[in-house]
């Protein structure tokens, strides 16, 4: 079996990547609904074809796409996730070196929206579950499939699906791709997510703009009030200071402590991702930072004037937008409600705070017994051992399999460590589209292996 995954992957590869690069031509942005019906009706037609029986379901917002495939009296059954919405882009305005819909092959690397997040990823199983059925005829297990439209915008309808199907959602084991992995294309098995709280802050002040001359010092100012509470939440060291939100009300297992302490910072991959040294040298404190703690960052502000010259003006307004990262047992409702307490309890009664989305953190045991399942397979796939690592430092619905299927959940990272999400210039590389259809194949060939 070894030598056939092998050559099968190799001797398809190139329309392995063209059923990818079919995909990213595809806009399907959830935040405008660009695409969307286009690339519904792509995986419709892809997974029918690859022998999968696919079914539509219609949300308030895009449509939740659900599949099955293989015996359906089989001992095992593996439930995969992945999303086919994908964020904004915006070439004009970004500094896109391609069109953001017009994927690239460039050597190894493949530019456009999507490839990493998270296309290459969910078609990278995709591909691997069509492919091993070809080479045998059938599966050894069942897997069930849902792909949704919704995760870059807070994935609002998936909950809501996954609590009306637990019956039919019954698995023994969630596992799927998501995120980037570590510098140097180090695998990752990922055990967990922090969640994530979108906030909206809200400032006003007088029912006009005001001269700073005639006004300036007696008169409410609400761009001064926004950057002074946003700066309260936050000490010099990026510690949230909220109560009932912040560093303080977070544990840190011991386990956690030394899985962390164990695993290796490639601080010149790091700086050469992001052009900048990371603000913590310590590679325990960095990982923890990244993995175990809560953490706020505001990613807009708007308020006043900045054109040419200079307005004396006290604007009436201001508006920041911001995104809070959450661990552990964090409840978003219990943070959101500690922060405006925060905001009220000093004062800040011009300021209205409003909830975007809410996603909370999830965690699946280091120990997990499939853990050694999935490493081996992945390891097999990669040619290279993978690093078991606590939690991804971002934010999938992660929460549905384990909190409401009551799944062990193993996220494995198939786009590399500067895939560029949510950025200009996203990208991920052949090798390891490639490495993750090897992955995929070698993970059915030992679940099946467990019956």
């Amino acid at each position: 079996m070894s030598a056939s995954i092998e050559a099968a992957v190799r001797e398809r590869a190139d329309s392995l990547v063209a059923t990818l690069l079919e995909s990213v031509r595809i806009p399907s942005v959830s935040l405008t609904g660009q695409g969307i019906a286009e690339q519904v009706a792509f995986l419709e037609r892809k997974l029918g074809a690859w022998g999968f029986a696919v079914e539509v379901h219609a949300t308030d917002c895009q449509p939740i796409v659900y599949a099955e495939i293989g015996p359906k009296d089989a001992k095992f059954t593996w439930l995969t996730y992945g999303h086919y919405d994908v964020y904004p882009a915006d070439a004009s305005a970004e500094g896109w070196k391609t069109s953001p819909f017009e994927p690239v092959v460039d050597g190894d690397r493949i530019w456009g929206r999507g490839t990493g997040d998270n296309k290459g990823q969910h078609l990278a199983l995709l591909s691997a579950i069509a492919l091993y059925r070809e080479l045998h005829g059938e599966l050894p297990i069942r897997i069930k499939v849902i792909l949704e439209g919704d995760e870059e915008t807070g994935s609002k309808p998936l909950p809501a699906f996954v609590g009306k199907n637990r019956a039919r959602l019954r698995a023994d084991l969630c596992c799927y791709s998501d995120g980037p992995m570590f510098p140097n294309d180090q695998p990752v098995l990922l055990m967990g997510v922090r969640g994530v709280l979108g906030l909206e802050f809200a400032a006003t002040g007088a029912k006009r703009n005001l001269h700073s001359g005639n006004f300036g010092g007696v008169a409410p100012n609400p761009t001064l009030d926004l950057i002074h509470l946003l700066a309260e939440m936050v000490d010099r060291e990026g510690r949230l200071t909220v109560p009932g939100a912040g560093y303080a009300d977070v544990t840190v297992t011991p386990g956690e402590a030394a899985a962390v302490k164990a695993l290796p910072l490639d601080r010149e991959g790091v700086m050469e991702s992001m052009g900048v040294a990371p603000t913590v040298a310590d590679p325990a404190l960095f990982h923890e930072r990244l993995m175990l703690r809560p953490a706020f960052n505001v990613s807009g502000f708007a308020s006043g004037y900045t054109g040419p010259g200079h307005k004396t003006i006290i604007f009436r307004e201001a508006l920041a937008k911001a995104d809070m990262r959450l661990v552990g047992g964090q409840d978003p409702a219990k943070v959101l409600a500690a922060v405006r307490k925060f905001a009220a309890d000093r004062g800040y009664a011009g300021i209205e705070i409003r909830e975007l989305k809410a996603t909370p953190a999830s965690r699946t045991s280091l120990e997990d017994p499939f853990v050694p399942v999935v490493k081996e397979a992945v390891a097999k796939g990669f040619g290279r051992e993978p690093l078991v690592v606590p939690s991804l430092g971002g934010t999938t619905p992660d929460f549905v399999f384990t909190k409401l299927l009551g799944l062990p959940s193993i996220v494995v990272p198939l786009a590399p460590y500067d895939e560029n999400n949510h950025a200009p210039n996203e990208s991920t590389k052949v090798s390891l589209y490639l490495a993750g259809i090897r992955s995929g194949m070698r993970l059915i060939e030992a679940l099946g292996a467990r019956q």
